[in-house]
């Protein structure tokens, strides 16, 4: 009974890995994509954002490497330690690069760019920058929010209020 829970959970965690590196690979296309259509898209980074997700990256790289080396290292060796431990660190490290991912922001003349929703500033309504690092603001008649923790805030203002 053990072995089919182990069995099971280790599947989940594949499933999990490989959904959230394959939402990381759409949002680079995507930033790809955008900055290549919009030249004036630049990342809106504070200091402190510009280490946070540098370091993230390389953790992000070091991390998926390193999981999946262990994870062929466990089936070829018969170790079933190494192969969950490759696969709990693999998971992990995706879904948190993920997450953080998902919250970047790029600005430019005409748009921003929050994760992988391109967003015209002409059609923006009630913007609010909240004291618990967020933004909320309506667009196409839909209420939207994203952390604004490692955004340059002062930036962001001056290229909204344009």
């Amino acid at each position: 009974m053990h072995e089919v829970i182990s069995q099971v959970i280790s599947f989940l965690l594949l499933i999990v890995i490989v959904w959230f590196n394959y939402t990381i690979a759409n949002i680079a296309v995507t930033l790809y994509k955008c900055k290549k259509a919009d030249k004036s898209l630049h990342f809106c980074f504070n200091s402190t954002g510009k280490i946070v997700y540098s370091v993230l990256l390389i953790l992000y790289i070091v991390g998926f490497i390193g999981g999946i080396v262990a994870i062929v290292y466990g089936l070829t060796h018969d170790s079933i330690n190494i192969y969950n431990a490759g696969l709990n660190v693999a998971a992990l490290i995706s879904v948190i690069f993920g997450y953080f991912l998902s919250s970047i922001v790029l600005a430019g003349k005409k748009y921003m760019l929050v994760g992988r929703m391109m967003i015209d500033y002409r059609k923006l309504k009630k913007v609010n920058f909240t004291t618990s690092n967020k933004m909320s603001f309506v667009y196409v008649q839909n209420d939207y929010s994203f952390s604004t923790r490692f955004v340059d805030k002062t930036q962001l203002r001056k290229i909204i209020a344009r």
